[in-house]
């Protein structure tokens, strides 16, 4: 299957971010995010959970991201060309630190709330 750029729309999530979902089939998705304005080092992550896993890599900018762990939360700056594992279930979440920042995610299973 192929999925044509020209062809994806590219939707609002919040006044920050913008998503599209670039690829999926049987089971595995990806998406591209974007985020336009960066915010302060010092501004609240805010955390979501799912039961889909995720990877995450940074196509662009940089992010501060928190994973949370029964025992503790971990916190790291990412920048490009890194990435990140989110187990099933596991509160994380992220802020860009710079404008024009962009993330491809990916998740198993499919986010059926995205398409």
């Amino acid at each position: 299957m192929f999925f044509k750029d020209s062809e994806i729309k590219l939707g609002r999530v919040d006044d920050n971010t913008l998503r599209k979902v670039v690829a999926h089939g049987d089971g595995l998705m990806d998406t591209l995010v974007i985020f336009e304005r960066g915010l302060k080092p010092d501004a609240t992550i805010p955390f979501h959970k799912h039961v889909h896993v995720q990877t995450t890599y940074v196509l662009k900018g940089s992010f501060k991201f928190a994973i949370k762990y029964s025992d503790h939360t971990d916190v790291q700056e990412v920048h490009v060309g890194d990435s990140i594992y989110f187990p099933s279930n596991h509160e994380h979440g992220c802020i860009p630190l710079e404008d024009d920042s962009r993330l491809l995610d990916s998740f198993t299973p499919i986010r059926e709330d995205f398409l």
